[in-house]
């Protein structure tokens, strides 16, 4: 009991300092015209984040998301204000690597099989990260539920990967180490052909160390021991992976599920296992949501449960679109606009509460978190 009380407070420890890392990226907040080059880490339907020498830029432009992808170099000439480039012309040089051809294949294939923009949105958001797809109202509506991080390649759709390769591996070569590895090499070409961000990345690893134990051993998984390997590996893959929005909510959400997780239980358990899943994210990210968005959605843990069932039957319908059965994409169109509709009905400003009231609140949520979680036999996954 000690020991697994150690274990706690290093993992609450760590959870704090991926809060404090979370500080905002300082750029000059001069204003200049000027000329600037770099790479798209970023492109969405409004424009795209463009790196450069100097720092990190916003390039506001819609033309952008029909023409390139992350990883595309671009040439501005514009007049920047802060961190936004307000472009007066612009010069695209798409990336020749095997990785943004296949994307950009794939981009074109749903232009050709899934007229409807939504579906056609969602479905390369979903499969591929391809953001720049998703129309400008419909994030708006994501944004507005609480549910914008449905829409981030994450740990929740590698991991729906991890699941489906491994089950499939499983029936053809049997529990193995062979379908063990397949699975993993699976894994490993999602996370880079959906764009290897650092969410992805992360989930990634952890995916692949847990189909990689059930192959080897079997039997329980320790998760605070992959979640600290995984960040490890990031941390030598790209030291200064800490810095970005994405993977602090990334390790700071798979990190709160572990310390903070429990299963309810009982017959109701496929509906309040995912409700409780993101009332513990939200409440552990509260500081690092504020900060980041200003403030956060109280209806975004109910929104999250409500939409997880079509977001799996869009990327069932997409993955089956993708392997030539074209037809079913008719199906999408109804089901990404029904989801649509129902997320509508949970869109509500953002709280934003004042230092003095957050924080106090805070703790007493993690002290009544850290409460359930006991009684649900937390202690058992540090065995």
């Amino acid at each position: 009991m000690e020991l697994s009380n150690r274990v706690v407070a290093a993992a609450f420890v760590m959870l704090l300092i991926l809060f404090l890392t979370g500080r905002p990226q300082t750029v000059n907040n001069g204003c200049a015209h000027g000329v600037w080059r770099g790479k798209l880490t970023t492109v969405t339907a409004k424009g795209g984040m463009l790196s450069t020498q100097t720092g990190n830029y916003w390039v506001s432009d819609s033309v952008l998301a029909g023409e390139v992808l992350r990883g595309d170099s671009l040439l501005v000439l514009g007049y920047r204000s802060g961190m936004f480039i307000t472009p007066f012309g612009i010069r695209s040089k798409l990336s020749g690597s095997f990785v943004s051809r296949i994307r950009r294949s794939y981009r074109d294939r749903l232009f050709n099989t899934i007229p409807d923009s939504v579906a056609r949105g969602l479905t390369g958001g979903l499969l591929m990260g391809l953001r720049g797809l998703i129309p400008a109202g419909t994030a708006s509506v994501f944004k507005h539920s609480g549910t914008s991080h449905l829409l981030a390649l994450s740990g929740l759709h590698t991991g729906i990967v991890a699941l489906v390769l491994l089950y499939l591996t499983r029936l053809v070569f049997g529990k193995g180490l062979l379908s063990g590895w397949v699975a993993v090499t699976g894994i490993i070409a999602f996370t880079v052909l959906s764009g290897g961000r650092a969410s992805t990345v992360r989930a990634g690893i952890m995916a692949s160390s847990v189909v990689l134990w059930l192959s080897y051993r079997g039997g329980g998984v320790h998760m605070l021991t992959l979640w600290w390997t995984a960040l490890v590996l990031s941390l030598i893959v790209s030291p200064g992976i800490l810095s970005d929005r994405g993977a602090q909510m990334s390790y700071g959400a798979v990190l709160s599920l572990i310390v903070f997780g429990g299963n309810p239980g009982g017959k109701f358990s496929v509906i309040l296992a995912p409700l409780y899943a993101g009332i513990t994210v939200t409440v552990c990210l509260v500081p690092l949501i504020t900060a980041v968005y200003g403030g956060f959605s109280w209806t975004g843990p109910v929104a999250t449960a409500v939409s997880l069932p079509f977001m799996l039957t869009v990327m069932a319908l997409g993955l089956l679109n993708s392997a030539g059965f074209a037809p079913v994409s008719v199906l999408l169109n109804p089901v990404t606009h029904l989801w649509m509709q129902t997320l509508e009905l949970f869109q509500c400003a953002p709280v934003s509460l004042s230092p003095g009231i957050m924080y106090p609140a805070w703790v007493f949520l993690l002290v009544c978190l850290r409460i359930f979680s006991r009684w649900n036999r937390f202690d058992r996954r540090f065995r």
